[in-house]
């Protein structure tokens, strides 16, 4: 008789891991017992440990997303086998698909599976239970006394034909309402990025971008909808959209028509990614339409030649064209600068404090490219002999020494490690957001002055930061000062207090309003009530 697994899966699950929750679905409908267990900090450790424990699995997969948080993982994977060292443990992820040898190396790490997952975590669960050979799974790098790799599955699962993520029984509340994650797609169709792993992990499949139809994902949404009262969907597609602006309206009105068959458009959210060149007026019009709120647009850095350094494919047409559209349709469009990078001149970066300037009404923010593995990035740096630090936590120099100056400024006071700024900049795109979503949901008076009140804040908070990022600036140009330095930190650090202050007043206003709403609503009682109650 053919055994069944317990099998838990362990990822950062800051909101439901759609990497672990794929997989977690393919092994439950194959009858294996499976437990989602959350990992997104070290001081959740402990009641990760009792929780393996409890569950006893004979398998743990670990998800490593994030090179980030790769230490972390080969930590509490430590501690898990010094307590059940039987246990098969393997990993998987972007990260160790790049770098299985060096993750192998340690005795606690039994195998990787590269590329795609679904599959071989099914088969590989299936071999170990039953005592059957690991030579035949696909994508699998294992030890046996020495380093086997099997050959590879170049190709993408048929996203229509895999189950829907394992969700949890109740979902998470995200910006005041019901929410959850998901994804249409795979891969993407630029796939040039140098910051970006996504081309080399795509690349030797044939079509580096599949997509679910329109029909498979509007079932999806309709069932947390109708079944969990989801209605704030967030879409983690590295492109929502299309390269081609009418194939990108043909998609949209697609999946338009298929909603309308289950549900009612008006009782949900959509927040999505989105290159700029996608955009027109027509294609924003009809996301409109799907009830999109909020983009988070791929400009990533403001100057021409800090695009084509970063091998972006856009131009700053494409990116001033988008953002005006979105805004002329009141959708909530957000950015990141990676104004930092090997090339970056001080040219560069005057374009981009010039267009933080420009565009001072949005929620964004500005860092540096960052190494992942397999990333050109990384090869760029390795062969220009800019690479430090260690493994898997790189650094790098930047070429020109001005610029390397300002951002090792930068990161003693803006990102020094306590800092406030790295949260409260993502806390401000998430209110505007939340703002533009409560707008659409519940449309009032009184919606519309929230809109505004958040709108002068971020206007006032990127205010903040653009001072503060010119007094860096100066700072290049003078000798060092560990004095100066404090004290810029300092303020910087007090300035983000006072407005994370005025965030959690305003998400405290807010969330009671979409409370009282949600009642109101159910009770269908006129909004214009809730008006008195404030």
């Amino acid at each position: 008789m053919v055994k069944k697994a317990k099998l838990a899966l362990i990822g950062a699950e800051d909101e439901e891991n759609l990497s672990i929750r794929y997989l977690a679905a393919v092994l439950k409908e194959n009858n294996h017992k499976v437990k989602i267990i959350s990992c997104s900090k070290y001081e959740d450790f402990p009641r990760v440990l009792e929780e393996f424990k409890n569950f006893n699995p004979d398998i743990l997969a670990v998800s490593i997303a994030f090179q980030s948080l790769a230490l972390m993982f080969f930590e509490i994977i430590r501690k898990i086998k010094d307590i059940s060292p039987e246990v098969h443990v393997t990993v998987g992820g972007h990260f160790p698909t790049f770098e299985y040898e060096k993750i192998l190396n340690y005795d606690y790490i039994d195998s990787v599976i590269r590329f795609e997952g679904e599959k071989p975590i099914l088969y590989l669960t299936e071999a170990l239970i039953n005592g059957a050979e690991l030579s035949n799974i696909p994508n699998l790098v294992y030890k046996n006394d020495e380093l086997r790799k099997n050959s590879f599955n170049h190709y993408f699962p048929d996203l229509d034909r895999l189950p829907f993520p394992l969700r949890d029984e109740n979902p998470q509340m995200r910006l005041g309402e019901n929410f959850t994650t998901l994804v249409t797609s795979r891969g993407c169709f630029h796939s040039k990025c140098i910051y970006c792993c996504i081309g080399a992990f795509h690349s030797k499949k044939n079509n580096k971008h599949v997509m679910r139809t329109p029909e498979n994902v509007a079932m999806e949404i309709a069932e947390l909808h109708n079944s969990k009262k989801v209605n704030l969907f967030q879409f983690h597609d590295d492109n929502f959209l299309l390269p081609s602006k009418k194939l990108s309206l043909e998609r949209v009105e697609s999946l338009k028509s298929a909603l309308d068959k289950n549900i009612n458009t008006d009782e949900i959210a959509l927040l999505i990614k989105t290159r700029p060149e996608s955009i027109d007026e027509s294609v924003v019009s009809a996301l409109k339409g799907i009830g999109t709120v909020g983009a988070f647009m791929g400009v990533e850095n403001a100057s021409v030649s800090g695009l084509r350094s970063l091998a972006r494919g856009s131009t700053i047409e494409d990116i001033e064209n988008s953002i005006e559209i979105f805004k002329n349709h009141e959708i909530a469009v957000t950015f990141n600068l990676l104004m930092f990078h090997p090339k970056t001149t001080l040219d560069e970066i005057n374009e981009n404090i010039y267009f933080m300037n420009k565009h001072a009404d949005h929620a964004f923010g500005f860092g540096r490219a960052e190494i992942v593995a397999g990333s050109p990035l990384e090869r760029m740096v390795r062969r220009k002999q800019l690479l430090r630090g260690e493994w898997p936590s790189y650094d790098y120099k930047i070429e020109d020494d001005s610029v390397e100056k300002m951002f090792r400024i930068s990161s003693l006071t803006f990102y020094k490690k306590g800092s406030l700024y790295p949260i409260l900049s993502q806390e401000m795109i998430a209110i505007y957001y939340r703002v533009a979503m409560i707008k659409k949901l519940y449309p009032c008076k009184k919606s519309q002055k929230m809109a505004e009140k958040v709108n002068h804040l971020i206007l006032e908070f990127n205010k903040f930061v653009l001072e503060n990022i010119l007094e860096v600036y100066r700072l290049t140009a003078e000798m060092e000062s560990n004095t100066r330095l404090n004290d810029l930190y300092r303020i910087i650090d007090e300035g983000c207090m006072f407005f994370r202050g005025e965030i959690n007043d305003l998400s405290l206003k807010m969330g009671k309003f979409q409370m009282i709403q949600r009642k109101f609503n159910d009770m269908e009682i006129n909004s214009k009530i809730i008006k008195r109650l404030f």
